[in-house]
């Protein structure tokens, strides 16, 4: 069951609504076609929620059929696979610009909004964005340049500037024609657009409706239209309240205004978004989905229908594969999609999304019965064996439980699994039909969920977080379609009792061991209550890889690496990037090019030199200060009494095997390379076993210090514990303390 995560690279230049959109990195899709679509077999993305699925499989050859209701979604795929040029661009940004408004120009007319003094010379600028303070109601800061006195940054905002601010009121004309192009009065969904529009600070919703007027009634080709609409898109999306400053919500959800937020210049807005739509120069071949065009390969076909409607339209047994990213709950995209579509091509055009206006919350239970929804009504259309593959880049637990629900409830049984916890990313392959649910049997649910948790503990070698201990869980019921078998015979919520079974399980400490304990059980991590054979921990098995294919290898990039490292270690046991990079960092140095080399001090054969010279020194240290020297490994210093005074271990890695080591035991001491303390912090960080054990002085012993010890003439052994512990893992190169 456990499969390789695909990888990718992050992109070179964000997304048009990125902040919104599913964060899928570049390559991620083409490995996953690569591993289970027959070539030019027919891929159906139900969901349509990332156009990075139709692009890599076009450009892959494959015909693809994307269902995509969202007008929004529909517009970012389109430009997404057939870009527009810089030029058009430029243009469509010119022709704005050029507008007249007021005896002057809409660009000048949109910068006059954001105008202000500069604080240090006192002329005339436009600022860059205005810091809000939304329980004060205006701003307190702004950000810009002047031109005059050469001042960039922050600055208190002024009186005049609250006052400028206070001038457009929400409740205007432009307020009003907002609303009307969205709900007009006596709309049963009018108070849901209101507390929509209400993210939109007055000003921006002067500047948005001039705009949308403006355009309205002039004329323009149609080529320069659509790329107007994609400025005013991006605009639309910089003008609301969801921006959070300094920092905070990079990826907004709920449909709530920031605490402190960015209001932003909204033609420097239109500025931007030029860089942000002229996306490159493939351009791949297009069809609007009417039911009866031919589907041929490197095509993509977006259809304006439901999942179901298109796969009835497609036909029986014509989808070779269901490849998809499935949406996670967003109240705050789908409420904006539905202002913004109104806006661009009227109401009547947002009428099959207005809906999502007068939801307030989205639980996880409801998103399960969505996504069960979409996939009932396309099983009829699909072949016996056709794959499903699913990759989710926001695989938070309740997403897992509602994806797991919503697959194996609409008929499909799990094949393959891969979770990466730091990261929140997730692969999930299915095969539809799937074998025929077992009768429902609590107990056998609970002794599948028992055997889950221990294999997660027992494959990965080191305590192991929740997430992936829920992820365990939930993949091995939905393996044995546990979770059909409950909805079948119609138990609680799957959710609820999968749930509750695990919350109950982890609370038995006679098998596990809560290691952060005075929290929610479902934080921090867990390990066996009882001695249990292990796998070697995951954190020294990736170390040791990595460093082997480093002296394998003239040199590799970071993504080769973690795609390596991915396929080594798969399912639940994907290491997360961050252990990776520690482990590249500490073996490693970057060439120059992208790639990574070995260090030179790394090589074996410089290395193995390096550790039989300091178990010499260690020898001869333990000799010069009274103790018997065992000279074997590890290494014992004996008192005259024959009690054991010091134990060390000399590795040139970071790792000794922790499942076998006695974390009371008080003599022992590491003696490892200084490049190593980062990884070895990093290893502490995950498991608080090691953490624990490090705080006590005089654990790590670094090479380089054992060497300055050996010279040290008044050293004794009353003052050896002392002086070991001044150099401890975290610190860089001291400096040596006067003696």
């Amino acid at each position: 069951m456990d499969i390789a995560l695909p990888v990718g690279y992050i992109h070179s230049q964000p997304l048009p609504l990125g902040r919104f959109l599913p964060p899928v990195d570049e390559g991620v899709i083409t490995q996953v076609l690569k591993r289970y679509v027959p070539k030019e077999g027919l891929v159906f993305d139900p969901f349509g929620a990332s156009p990075m699925i139709a692009l890599e499989a076009a450009r892959a050859g494959y015909p693809v059929v994307v269902a995509a209701n969202n007008p929004i979604n529909r517009f970012i795929l389109r430009k997404t696979l057939q870009p527009f040029s810089q030029g058009i661009l430029q243009a469509a940004l010119a022709q704005l610009a050029a507008i007249p408004k007021n005896g002057s120009r809409m660009e000048m007319v949109l910068l006059d909004l954001y105008r202000s003094e500069c604080n240090r010379c006192g002329q005339i600028v436009s600022v860059e964005y205005f810091v809000w303070d939304k329980e004060l109601g205006g701003p307190t800061h702004k950000v810009y340049t002047c031109g005059h006195c050469a001042f960039t940054g922050e600055a208190a905002a002024t009186e005049e500037d609250w006052n400028r601010a206070a001038d457009y009121s929400r409740k205007g004309l432009q307020h009003a024609i907002a609303m009307e192009q969205v709900a007009p009065s006596g709309d049963p969904d009018r108070q849901h657009a209101e507390a929509a529009l209400g993210t939109y600070p007055g000003r921006a919703i002067y500047a948005l409706v001039t705009l949308l007027n403006k355009v309205d009634q002039g004329v323009f080709e149609e080529p320069i239209l659509e790329a107007i609409r994609a400025l005013l898109l991006s605009a639309f999306d910089a003008g609301n309240s969801m921006w959070s400053y300094p920092e905070g919500r990079s990826r907004p959800r709920q449909l709530i205004a920031s605490a402190r937020f960015r209001e932003n210049n909204l033609w420097r807005a239109l500025e931007k978004a030029v860089d942000v739509w002229a996306m490159g120069s493939d351009e791949i071949k297009v069809v609007d989905w009417q039911g009866r065009e031919s589907i041929i390969p490197g095509q993509v076909v977006i259809a304006a229908s439901s999942a179901r409607e298109v796969s009835e339209l497609i036909g029986k047994g014509q989808i070779a594969a269901l490849v998809s990213v499935p949406p996670r709950p967003n109240q705050a995209y789908w409420s904006l999609t539905a202002l913004w579509t109104a806006w661009l091509w009227k109401r009547e055009a947002a009428s099959s999304i207005k809906v999502a206006l007068r939801r307030r919350r989205y639980d996880w239970a409801w998103h399960a019965g969505a996504l069960r929804t979409v996939l009932g009504g396309i099983t009829s259309s699909l072949d016996r064996g056709t794959p499903a593959v699913i990759y989710i880049p926001e695989a938070e637990p309740g997403f897992l439980e509602a994806a797991f629900v919503g697959f194996d409830a609409s008929g499909f049984e799990l094949k393959g699994r891969a979770y990466r916890a730091a990261e929140e990313q997730a692969f999930l392959h299915w095969s539809y039909p799937g074998r025929e649910p077992p009768a429902w049997d609590a107990q056998r649910g609970r002794d599948l969920l028992r055997q889950a948790v221990g294999e997660s503990l027992a494959v990965i070698g080191e305590p192991v977080p929740f997430a992936i201990v829920h992820a365990s869980a939930w993949s091995q019921l939905s393996e044995a379609r546990m979770i059909a078998s409950a909805m079948r015979s119609k138990q609680r919520q799957p959710m609820q009792i999968v749930d509750e079974w695990l919350e109950s399980e982890l609370n038995n400490r006679l098998l596990w061991e809560h290691l952060t304990r005075g929290i929610e059980f479902e934080s921090g991590s867990y390990w066996f209550a009882q001695p249990t054979p292990t796998d070697d921990p995951l954190f020294d098995r990736v170390e040791r890889m990595i460093l082997g294919l480093l002296r394998t290898v003239d040199a590799i990039g970071e993504v080769e690496l973690d795609m390596r490292v991915c396929e080594a270690f798969p399912g639940i046991a994907t290491p997360d990037r961050r252990l990776i990079m520690a482990c590249l960092n500490s073996y490693g140095q970057p060439r120059g090019d992208g790639l990574w080399t070995l260090r030179p001090e790394d090589y074996a054969e410089a290395r193995l030199a390096d550790c039989q010279e300091v178990f010499h020194l260690l020898c001869q240290l333990g000799e010069s200060l009274g103790y018997s020297v065992s000279r074997t490994e590890p290494l014992y210093w004996f008192r005259p009494d024959g009690t054991s005074a010091y134990t060390f271990r000399v590795s040139e890695m970071a790792s000794w095997g922790w499942e076998r080591m006695d974390f009371d035991e008080r003599t022992l001491t590491m003696v490892i390379p200084g490049g190593r303390a980062v990884l070895l912090a990093e290893k502490a960080r995950r498991d608080l076993r090691v953490r624990t054990w490090m705080q006590t002085p005089g654990r790590v012993l670094k090479f380089r210090h054992v060497r300055r010890l050996v010279t040290e003439p008044d050293l004794t052994a009353e003052g050896f514990a002392e002086r070991i512990a001044i150099d401890p893992p975290e610190h860089q190169d001291p400096q040596m303390p006067l003696l």
